[in-house]
């Protein structure tokens, strides 16, 4: 994925994106965009192992059962 990347930002780094912001014309270089997105990705990673790993601790802990007093 990684090497995508790289690839994507070397062919792409003379050019420009062109659109319009309130009736403005802007021009973004394409590599700004490509390194916002994987920005935009990893936070996103991050933000769900975070939800996972609360929701992970918050889980009740299986030694505690009924079930698995009886056993022992």
């Amino acid at each position: 994925m990684k090497a995508l990347l790289v690839a994507l930002v070397v062919t792409l780094a003379p050019a420009h994106i062109r659109f319009a912001v309130l009736g403005f014309r802007v021009s973004v270089p394409a590599v700004w965009l490509i390194l916002a997105a994987e920005v935009l990705a990893a936070a996103v990673t991050i933000w769900l192992a975070i939800r996972v790993i609360r929701r992970f601790r918050s889980a009740p802990c299986h030694h505690n059962h009924p079930e698995s007093r009886r056993r022992q």
